[in-house]
């Protein structure tokens, strides 16, 4: 242990801006809403001590640039918002979060960072499983009066502490929407824990199909059924139903090149989420109102989506720039045109649409094809990084499919997402890029590798001819 810790001391002394962007994917999903960006802020400002000491330049890349158009739209809508400040605050908080990208961008440059990047996302959404596995199971328990109400575990799990906080912000946050009978892990409601998990699900399966060694495997086999627990757990319909859709579509596509670890790993991921969703939709198991609850849910979303875009197409100047970027607008917009108390449209296509118009939908699809584009480009000719290359893309597709059935970008943790997504991306593509090397680490593997081969090339025998005797 003390070994360890002196590596960890190490290391940090090393590269401390690799350590906190670690520390950062692996707590910030684990801390509160109004915590994990200081955890950011901190990380990011660690990186630029770092950089400003080695020289480095810090650079954002082309997924950044475009980003970074769309934001700065988003920061000019304030100018025909009427939600003033709830606009220049949302777009401040995402300009914020973009510098998570910014670090994986310029720190993530190896596949062995990669791969521990990742490990960290696996594990901390694991932790969300088992906290959520653990909320519904009490909950259960409690609801047929096997324990009392104070052995429940809390959901969300910081109830009492978004309490006292949100009471001393200047603007007003609903806390009377309490999900007990959901899990929500350490988000603030099971939507919110659903997204995460729906990204880091095909990671997990990632890392356990290419991991070496029985205790990695088992780790990591462990971990991919307390993620799919943990889906199971927030109960959430969308979130069931793709992460049933992204199993059967990384099934189909691996099972050439994984047949036997991928039918380990069927079977209990299957046995976990398929429940959850019969049980929701009241179609299994006979829970007293499931059916009608699920029914009277859909026509709640479709309600919401048709008066949006009734909404978009009778209004010519929200149809092109949008009524300025953050949800207040939107939830005013539903509530005194169309009397629904709902605060957005549960659909980030139409949410990005009302905000910010044609334009603002357009900039943001061309940050997403982009980044679809740059995984796609990558040569994946071998096994290992096919399998990468390939679950990351689907965490954005399950990521994006979500989207559809909620507003994905409705709070901090939701919006780091996002920018996580696009800095893998980044880094992939960067990694797999042969043609330049890409940092001191690279180039000395690829000195080694050249002295190898020279030591080990054998020297060439020049054939000795025979001497010609003349005779005289």
């Amino acid at each position: 242990m003390k070994e360890k810790l002196i590596n960890l001391k190490e290391q940090y002394k090393k590269n401390p801006a690799w350590c906190w962007l670690l520390a950062t994917v692996f707590f910030f999903p684990l801390l509160p809403e109004y915590v994990s960006p200081f955890l950011l802020f901190i990380g990011f400002i660690v990186f630029k001590v770092q950089w400003s000491k080695e020289g480095k330049k810090a650079k954002v890349g082309t997924l950044g640039k475009l980003m970074m158009a769309f934001m700065g739209f988003a920061l000019i809508s304030t100018l025909w918002s009427d939600t003033k400040f709830s606009t220049i605050s949302t777009a401040a908080l995402w300009w914020g979060m973009f510098l998570i990208e910014i670090m994986i961008h310029n720190i993530v440059r190896t596949r062995k960072k990669i791969d521990r990047l990742l490990a960290a996302m696996s594990l901390s959404g694991a932790i969300n499983g088992i906290v959520a596995i653990l909320q519904i199971c009490s909950y259960t328990l409690f609801k047929y009066k096997y324990i009392t109400k104070s052995q429940v575990f809390v959901t969300p799990f910081y109830k009492p502490l978004d309490k006292a906080v949100y009471n001393w912000l200047p603007f007003d946050i609903d806390t009377t929407l309490w999900w007990d009978s959901r899990a929500s892990g350490f988000f603030s409601n099971p939507n919110l824990l659903a997204t995460y998990l729906m990204i880091v699900y095909p990671i997990s399966i990632y890392l356990f199909l290419n991991t070496k060694g029985k205790k990695h495997k088992l780790m990591y086999f462990m971990i991919n059924v307390l993620i799919s627990g943990g889906i199971s757990a927030t109960l959430t319909r969308g979130g069931c139903v793709i992460a049933i859709i992204g199993w059967l579509f990384m099934f189909i596509v691996l099972f050439k090149q994984h047949k036997k670890p991928l039918l380990e790993i069927f079977v209990p991921t299957v046995l976990v989420i398929v429940p959850s969703l019969l049980t929701r939709y009241g179609i299994i198991f006979k829970v007293r109102g499931a059916g009608s609850e699920a029914a009277k849910s859909s026509a709640a979303h479709l309600k919401i989506w048709g008066s949006l875009l009734d909404y978009i197409f009778h209004h010519a100047l929200p149809f092109i720039i949008g009524t300025g970027f953050g949800i207040e607008q939107t939830g005013q917009i539903l509530l005194n045109q169309y009397q629904l108390d709902k605060p957005h449209g549960h659909n980030f296509v139409l949410e990005t649409w009302v905000e910010l118009g044609i334009v603002g939908l357009v900039l943001l699809f061309t940050v997403l094809i982009c980044g679809f584009g740059k995984l796609l480009e990558i040569n994946a000719n071998n096994g290992k990084k096919f399998t990468l290359v390939f679950c990351v893309f689907t965490s954005m597709m399950m990521y994006l499919l979500f989207g559809l059935t909620d507003y994905i970008f409705n709070s901090p943790k939701q919006i780091i997402n996002l920018f996580i997504l696009l800095g893998l991306t980044q880094a992939l593509s960067h990694c797999y890029d042969k043609t330049i090397i890409h940092d001191a680490d690279s180039l000395r593997k690829a000195a080694q590798k050249e002295l190898k081969n020279t030591i080990n090339q054998k020297p060439i025998k020049h054939k000795r001819g025979k001497k010609k005797h003349i005779n005289t």
